[in-house]
C-alpha cells in the first residue's frame, strides 16, 4: 500500500498540483474577459481531487487503520515538502527593503521574532524565513494558517505599490495552499457493508440490544438504530473484546476520529460503504460516525452496485429521507446527500446494457427523490478503466447523463492505468480538465437539455432486457463457463500480479465473489475483451428485426446522448478486440467440445455486435467516422500481438509445472511480465 502511496503522490505533487494552479488561472482569466465588471480573484472551488489510496479497505487486508493514519502523515508530510521548497525560492527573490517601500504594520507585527540580523531591513524576507521554519517544525495546525500568513505579505504588497509581486509566484503559492491545504488530498475510507453488518450484529448482542439484529425486519433495525445513534451511552468498549473482524471495524473508526483530532475534518471526509442494499446499512455507518464524535464531519455514503442495489436505491433513500434522526444528520451536512453508484459490479452483473441503462434510471430516480426531499444530490459514480467497468471519454460520459442529474456536483474515479494515461504529462492533464470542466458547464448552462422521446426510453428498457438475458445465459448458465475463462485467460495467474491495489477476491467463494476488475483485466488480456459488448449484438440484432426498429436506433444515436455515448463506448472495445488472437487463448481449454461451443458463441456474438453499431451509425467498418482512433488501433495492435502470442506459449508450459518445480517461478515471472506488457499496449485494461 505505501509503494502505491507513493506512486500517487507523483501524479498529485508533480503534475496535479501545478495543473490545477494553471486551470484556474485559465479560469480566471476566461471569466474576467467575459465578465470583466466582476471579481474573479478568489475562485470558489469548482474541482478538486481526492484519492482511496491507503483508504480503501474493501476486500483488501493491507489497509489497517495504521497504514491510513501513515498515509495521512505522509500526504501532509508530501504537501509541506512542496511549500518549503516553493517558500525557499521566494525568499530568495523577495529582497523588498523597507527603506525603499514600507511594509504594512500587520505584517510587520506577525513576525514572532525578527531576523534583522540576517535579512536587515528585508520584512518579506523576514516573514519567508519565519514561515520556512514554521513548515519544517510542522507547526501549522492547518493550511488555512498558513495560507493567513501568506495572504499579510501579498496584502502588505498591495498596499505599497507591490502589485506584480503580490499577484506573481507568491499568488501561485497562496492558489495551490488554498487548494491542497496541509492535507493535499481529503484521504476517503472505503469498506464492505457486510462487514459493517457483522460488526453491529455482534456489538447488539454483547449488549442486550438484539439477539441477531441481522435477521430483524428492515423496518425494526432501522427503528433500533436510530434509537441507537440518540443514546448517548458508549457502543464501543475501552478494550477489543468482540471477533477480529468486528475489532477492526471499531479500530477504524476510532482512527478516523483520532484522524480528524490531529488533522483536522479536512484529511477525511468521506466514509463509503460497498454492496449498500438497505436503509439500515447507511445508518449503522451513522452510529458508528456518531460514536467516535464525527457525525457533523463526514459524508456517510451507500454505494449501489449490483443491477437490484440499483433499482432498489431510490426505495432506500427515500426510507431514509423520512428518517427523522437522518434528517437532523443532512442538515447538519447542508441538506447534501452523496450517493455513490457501481458501474464495475453492475456490468459483471448483468452485462454492458443493463448495467447502463439502470444506472441511467437510478441517477433519474434518485434525482426526483432528493429534489422531492429538498436535499442536493451528489452523484459519485464509480467508473473503473475499461468500457465494461463504466470507462470511456470522461466529457461524454457526463453529457449523457439524465438531465435531472445535473443540479449537483459530480465525482468521478480516476483508476488503475488511466491515471498514469491522463496525468503523466502536464500537457494531457490540462487538457483532460478542460473537457471535464466544458461538458459539466455544458450540461450545466443548456437551458432545454435533450430528453428522451416515450419510445426511445421502451427500446432501452428492452435492449437492456434482451441484453441482460444474454449476457446472464451465456456467463451464469452456461455449463463450463468459468472452466473455459480460467483456461482462456490468464485469470489465476493474475493473483501473483504485484501491480494490483486490491484481492483478485473480496473474501472465500465462487464467481459472484470475484471482483469486476480481474474479471474485465483477463478477458482483455486475451483480446476477447467480452464484459463490454457481450449481449450487445444479440440485444441489437432481435431489435433490428422488429418493422422500424432500425430507423428507430439511428434516430436515436443521433439525437440522444446516453444512447449515442453506449453505441461509441462500446464500439471501442469491438475494435479492440480480436477473435484470431481470441481463439489462440480457446486453444489453452483442454475439453474440445467446449473449447469449440463457447468461443464460437463468443465470436458470433462479436460479429452481430459489430454489425450492429455499424448499422447504427451508418459506417462500413468500426470508426471510420473517427479515423485517428482507428488507425491508433490498428497501428498499436501488431506490437502488442506478439505478446499474446509468447503468452499463451508461456501458459502453456506454466500449467504443465508444478509450483515444486525449478522452473515454475521463472516462467511465472515471465508470463507476468507479458501480462504487464499486454495491459500497456492496450490501455484501458481493468
Amino acid at each position: 500500500v505505501a509503494d502505491e502511496v507513493e506512486q500517487g503522490l507523483y501524479f498529485l505533487t508533480s503534475v496535479l498540483m501545478d495543473v490545477l494552479v494553471d486551470f484556474y488561472a485559465e479560469l480566471r482569466f476566461a471569466l474576467q474577459q467575459a465578465y470583466p465588471t466582476e471579481d474573479w480573484t478568489n475562485l470558489p472551488p469548482v474541482l478538486r481531487f481526492a484519492s482511496w489510496i491507503g483508504g480503501d479497505r474493501d476486500g483488501n487486508p493491507n489497509v489497517t487503520p495504521q497504514v491510513t493514519l501513515n498515509t495521512l502523515a505522509t500526504l501532509r508530510e508530501a504537501a509541506r515538502d512542496v511549500y518549503i521548497q516553493e517558500v525557499r525560492n521566494l525568499r530568495e527573490i523577495m529582497t523588498q527593503a523597507t527603506s525603499e517601500i514600507p511594509a504594512s504594520p500587520a505584517l510587520s507585527n506577525s513576525l514572532e521574532s525578527p531576523n534583522s540580523e540576517r535579512f536587515p531591513g528585508e520584512i518579506y524576507r523576514q516573514k519567508l524565513d519565519e514561515i520556512l521554519r514554521k513548515l519544517r517544525e510542522d507547526a501549522y495546525s492547518s493550511g488555512f494558517d498558513l495560507l493567513a500568513d501568506l495572504q499579510l505579505m501579498r496584502s502588505s504588497l498591495r498596499q505599497n505599490q507591490g502589485e506584480l509581486a503580490a499577484n506573481g509566484t507568491l499568488y501561485r503559492l497562496m492558489q495551490k495552499v488554498r487548494m491542497f491545504g496541509l492535507h493535499l488530498v481529503p484521504l476517503e475510507v472505503r469498506e464492505d457493508q457486510e462487514l459493517y453488518t457483522a460488526a453491529i450484529d455482534e456489538i447488539f448482542r454483547h449488549y442486550g440490544i438484539s439477539e441477531q439484529f441481522s435477521r430483524l425486519p428492515e423496518d425494526e433495525k432501522q427503528l433500533i438504530l436510530s434509537q441507537e445513534i440518540g443514546n448517548p451511552r458508549p457502543l464501543f468498549t475501552p478494550e477489543p473484546i468482540f471477533s477480529a473482524d468486528t475489532n477492526l471495524i471499531i479500530e477504524m473508526w476510532r482512527m478516523i476520529g483520532k484522524a480528524h483530532r490531529r488533522y483536522g475534518p479536512d484529511v477525511i471526509d468521506c466514509v463509503i460503504a460497498s454492496m449498500s442494499t438497505s436503509a439500515s446499512d447507511v445508518l449503522t455507518q451513522l452510529l458508528f460516525a456518531t460514536e467516535v464524535g464525527i457525525q457533523h464531519h463526514v459524508d456517510v455514503v451507500p454505494l449501489f452496485e449490483t443491477v437490484a442495489d440499483l433499482q432498489a436505491a431510490p426505495q432506500v433513500m427515500e426510507r431514509l429521507f423520512r428518517n427523522p434522526v437522518y434528517m437532523t444528520y443532512l442538515e447538519g451536512r447542508e441538506l447534501r446527500q452523496q450517493i455513490m453508484i457501481g458501474y464495475s459490479d453492475s456490468g459483471k452483473d448483468g452485462g454492458y446494457l443493463a448495467s447502463n441503462w439502470h444506472l441511467y434510471k437510478a441517477q433519474q430516480a434518485l434525482a426526483a427523490i432528493c429534489a422531492e426531499h429538498g436535499i442536493t444530490l451528489e452523484l459519485f459514480h464509480g467508473r473503473g478503466g475499461s468500457i465494461g467497468r463504466g470507462g470511456g471519454p470522461t466529457n461524454r460520459a457526463i453529457r449523457s447523463q439524465p438531465p435531472s442529474s445535473y443540479h449537483g456536483p459530480i465525482k468521478i474515479t480516476e483508476q488503475g492505468e488511466v491515471i498514469a494515461y491522463r496525468y503523466s504529462n502536464a500537457a494531457i492533464a490540462r487538457r483532460h480538465l478542460n473537457q471535464v470542466l466544458h461538458a459539466a458547464l455544458t450540461v450545466l448552462g443548456t437551458s432545454e437539455p435533450p430528453h428522451a422521446e416515450a419510445d426511445w426510453l421502451d427500446a432501452m428498457e428492452w435492449l437492456s432486457e434482451m441484453g441482460r438475458r444474454a449476457y446472464r445465459h451465456f456467463v451464469y448458465e452456461t455449463d463450463g463457463f468459468l472452466d473455459y475463462w480460467q483456461a482462456a485467460t490468464p485469470m489465476d495467474e493474475l493473483g501473483h500480479l504485484q501491480m494490483s491495489s486490491r484481492p483478485v477476491k473480496r473474501k472465500s467463494g465462487g464467481f459472484t465473489a470475484i471482483r469486476a476488475i480481474p474479471w474485465a483485466f483477463s478477458w482483455m488480456q486475451s483480446r476477447a475483451i467480452i464484459p463490454s459488448w457481450f449481449g450487445v449484438g444479440h440485444a441489437l440484432t432481435q431489435y433490428c428485426d422488429e418493422a422500424g426498429g432500425l430507423e428507430r436506433l439511428q434516430t436515436m444515436y443521433q439525437r440522444w446522448p446516453f444512447f449515442r455515448a453506449i453505441i461509441e463506448n462500446v464500439e471501442l472495445d469491438l475494435a479492440k478486440a480480436d477473435m484470431g488472437i481470441a481463439e489462440r487463448y480457446a486453444d489453452l481449454v483442454a475439453d474440445e467440445n467446449l473449447r469449440h461451443s463457447l468461443f464460437m458463441t463468443i465470436r458470433e456474438e462479436h460479429e452481430r455486435a459489430v454489425d450492429g453499431v455499424c448499422k447504427i451509425t451508418g459506417q462500413e467498418r468500426l470508426l471510420d467516422r473517427i479515423p485517428v482512433i482507428q488507425r491508433s488501433i490498428e497501428r498499436r495492435n501488431p506490437y502488442v500481438d506478439p505478446l499474446n502470442f509468447i503468452q499463451v506459449t508461456l501458459l502453456h508450459r506454466l500449467r504443465e509445472l508444478s509450483p515444486e518445480n525449478e522452473d515454475y517461478a521463472a516462467v511465472l515471472s515471465v508470463t507476468l511480465n507479458t501480462i504487464n506488457g499486454i495491459a500497456a499496449g492496450m490501455k484501458n485494461t481493468g
